[in-house]
């Protein structure tokens, strides 16, 4: 009789501890890191970005360490160990799981490369997108102290993500303590920016595919698992095509731009996301719902930079509840169809993409900490 109180006081316990385990999709957010000097200076990218964001109308949108030097001069350097710490925190108090780090070619001065994939990412763009140190805030992230409280992946950008030389460093860093992993153990990547163009650069669709199977090889012949590897684009049918074609496991999109010249409400974005999540998975495809926070480029269409062209169309930002709402929604959506979603993970548009997004997560001038203040209300979130 012990023994059976004993079993029954057990399943009691582990009764009332049941919702701990509750399955939880993971949120990630995208990380657009071109927010820093080098050697004291803009490069070609902050250049842009600076001058972009310049004029006052914009200000309120710059992130919380920048400075408004006049009404029409900003300054900013977010390549601080101490600011990265605090980005950290903040990331922590909203409930994030993990960053995905925009990953591109570094250049010399003067825009110089040697690497043809490089050089080819460098001609698509007109030979005007090269950043010296694109990666300055995953390097940041990784001397953290606090790096334990937010995960990271990676988000490999255009041809150079199938140069072979870069392979080791991609699985170096899924090695790395922290890099988000899915489906018990295997390491997340997302892929933007991989059309015919880019798979030209890398031998055609085929050779593409062998390029990112090695990836996937060298992955595991390091004890890691098959990295779960995620194609972005924003045409359903063009993603999922091509996922197919690089032997891809789902599919996503980077954003969702569109809106009016005059603003449309944001509920007008929350319908398109709805609907775009509905499609991804009526496809047939396994899918990682995108989750948009907004879009507004009207800096970059006032002050056009030559490595993108973008109108003045965008949605309105979100009130502190309808971003609630759609975090809530997107989540709900990936439980419910979990078999397409077999990931559970949503990725967010986006951290810090402020010259593009009027509504990035990352505490600005003008909003302060109301965005991560509001998603600090329901995340983490369990599925219903």
């Amino acid at each position: 009789m012990q023994r059976v109180h004993g079993i029954q006081v057990l399943v009691c316990l582990l009764l009332v501890a049941l919702p701990l385990y509750q399955s939880r999709p993971t949120v990630g957010v995208i990380r657009w890191d071109a927010w820093n000097l080098v050697n004291g200076n803009y490069d070609a990218i902050t250049y842009w970005v600076h001058k972009v964001m310049n004029p006052e109308a914009w200000h309120f949108r710059l992130p919380f360490y920048a400075q408004v030097l006049s009404p029409t001069n900003v300054s900013f350097n977010g390549d601080i160990q101490s600011l990265m710490d605090t980005e950290i925190t903040y990331a922590k108090h909203a409930g994030l799981d993990y960053w995905a780090f925009d990953t591109y070619c570094s250049y010399g001065p003067n825009c110089q490369t040697n690497n043809s994939f490089c050089q080819q990412y460098y001609q698509q763009t007109s030979y005007t997108y090269c950043p010296q140190a694109p990666a300055y805030g995953l390097d940041l992230y990784l001397k953290s102290p606090y790096r334990n409280q937010i995960n990271f992946t990676l988000l490999l950008l255009g041809s150079p993500a199938c140069d072979p030389s870069k392979a080791s460093y991609y699985v170096s860093m899924m090695k790395e303590k922290g890099y988000h992993t899915v489906l018990n153990g295997r390491p997340l990547v997302y892929l933007f920016q991989f059309d015919n163009q880019e798979a030209g650069a890398c031998g055609g669709w085929a050779s593409s595919k062998l390029a990112f199977n090695n990836i996937r090889t060298l992955a595991q012949q390091a004890g890691l698992g098959n990295p779960y590897m995620v194609l972005m684009d924003f045409d359903i049918g063009t993603v999922k095509s091509h996922a197919q074609q690089l032997g891809f496991d789902a599919i996503s999109s980077y954003a969702l731009p569109g809106g009016t010249t005059t603003g449309s409400p944001f509920s007008d974005q929350v319908s398109y996301a709805q609907s775009w999540w509905s499609s991804a998975v009526q496809s047939g495809a396994k899918v990682v719902p995108i989750t948009p926070t907004g879009w507004d480029p009207r800096p970059r269409a006032q002050t056009p930079p030559p490595y993108v062209s973008e109108g003045p169309q965008h949605y309105i930002q979100p009130t502190p509840t309808e971003l609630q709402n759609l975090f809530i929604e997107a989540i709900d959506f990936t439980c419910k169809n979990a078999a397409a979603t077999e990931a559970q993970t949503i990725i967010v548009y986006a951290w810090n993409e402020s010259s593009e997004n009027g509504s990035a997560l990352i505490p600005s001038l003008g909003n302060s900490t109301l965005y991560v203040d509001a998603l600090s209300q329901v995340l983490p979130r369990n599925c219903q």
